[in-house]
């Protein structure tokens, strides 16, 4: 299990830190729209929340520090209540009810990302090693994790595996270099025409190596074809 014991807050590790806080496309859960960086746990310790991935979401400094240990649905109660009265002190800040209206729904989509499997299995596998001694050193691997998933033209961990294995990624979409079969090859083309070619693939749900080797083959076996027809050409102008 990933659990933390109590009185050992703070130590999740960092792949466990990278999986919540680029969850909600990297986004503060509550208010939506604050780069995320801290995790909150949705139950709060106080009130016998557990310390452990399903009970994380990722959020933003300031809506952190504004939860004040409540529960996510007891600060939308709270703050409802503050927008219909504001003089009794249910809330020390208001939050438009636009926003606050979708938290719950927020939290619940958000942790059905972080409990899925295949997400929470590639970020142990490709960042287990790391390690962070301070924010500083977590924020620098975060941008560099951002930065990776960004090159990839949807995420990897939906992408078919090469095999099974406990303790090495084989999707193909970002490990897919460990294929056997796998060549590296260069194609020259034009931004917008790579581009398109990474938005079919997503489309077909394939992997780029493998539309790549479907095309090579069949262009091979066009020219062996049409070698086959022009030898037999030949072939015939001689016996004339």
């Amino acid at each position: 299990m990933d659990s933390i014991r109590r009185g050992e807050r703070g130590k999740q590790k960092t792949w466990q830190w990278l999986m919540v806080l680029t969850a909600q496309r990297g986004l503060c859960t509550y208010c939506g729209r604050s780069a995320a960086t801290t995790i909150d746990h949705e139950e709060p310790i106080a009130d016998q929340g557990a310390d452990i991935w399903w009970n994380f979401v990722p959020a933003c400094d300031d809506c952190n520090r504004w939860k004040k240990g409540r529960s996510a649905r007891r600060w939308v109660v709270d703050m409802d209540l503050h927008h219909r009265y504001p003089k009794a002190g249910f809330a020390t800040r208001a939050m438009r009810p636009a926003v606050y209206a979708g938290i719950t729904r927020r939290v619940e989509r958000v942790q059905r990302e972080i409990a899925d499997m295949d997400r929470r299995e590639w970020f142990r596998l490709h960042y287990g090693d790391e390690r962070h001694r301070n924010k500083t050193e977590l924020s620098e691997i975060l941008a560099s994790c951002k930065a990776e998933l960004r090159r990839y033209p949807h995420y990897p961990w939906r992408t078919p595996k090469l095999g099974t294995s406990r303790n090495v990624c084989t999707h193909l979409m970002c490990c897919g270099y460990q294929h056997p079969k796998a060549e590296h090859m260069v194609a020259f083309l034009e931004r917008e025409e790579r581009d398109a070619f990474r938005r079919a693939v997503f489309t077909e749900r394939a992997h780029e190596g493998d539309v790549l080797g479907r095309l090579i083959r069949e262009y091979l076996l066009g020219k062996e074809r049409g070698g086959g027809m022009a030898q037999h050409s030949h072939a015939g102008r001689r016996r004339d």
